[in-house]
């Protein structure tokens, strides 16, 4: 399994993304500034019966906020994608977890309740600012 890759530099670089209990997706990585760096999904993440589609985006940024967006969908009713995203350095090892933001819980959810819709999915997290420079790689652990 391989992981989705930083690009210190402005110019995109392509990397694979390590899906925990998925089959690798590819990705792409960039950075827009020194100060925040984008992963990008390029392909579906399944778990159970629940869908993100391709350009799920994970923003980091110098200061330790995150930003996930993301389309999320199930093929049942009353379902609940939960999503832990792990920061890794050069090296693949982890540097920490991304939290929810103004909490010490480290499991995104978002409630699908109906399978005739697809839903929008916004999310702001927090990590230690410190780890910032470190991060290379991001890989996520999933379940519905």
């Amino acid at each position: 399994m391989k992981s989705i890759r930083r690009v210190a530099s402005v110019a995109a670089s392509m990397g694979v993304l390590t899906l925990a209990l998925t089959l690798p997706t590819t990705g792409t990585a960039n950075a827009s500034t020194s100060d925040q760096v984008t992963f990008t999904w390029r392909g579906y993440l399944t778990a159970g019966s629940c869908t993100i589609e391709p350009g799920a985006k994970w923003t980091l940024y110098s200061d330790g906020t995150a930003r996930l967006d993301a389309t999320v969908f199930s093929l049942d009713d009353n379902d609940a994608w939960l999503m832990w995203a792990h920061l890794l350095d050069g090296r693949k090892a982890v540097l920490g977890d991304i939290r929810v933001y103004r909490s010490s819980s480290t499991k995104f959810v978002k409630n699908l309740p109906s399978h005739t819709r697809s839903y929008r999915w916004i999310a702001w997290g927090q990590f230690d600012p410190s780890l910032f420079d470190l991060v290379e790689h991001m890989s996520l652990s999933k379940h519905c």
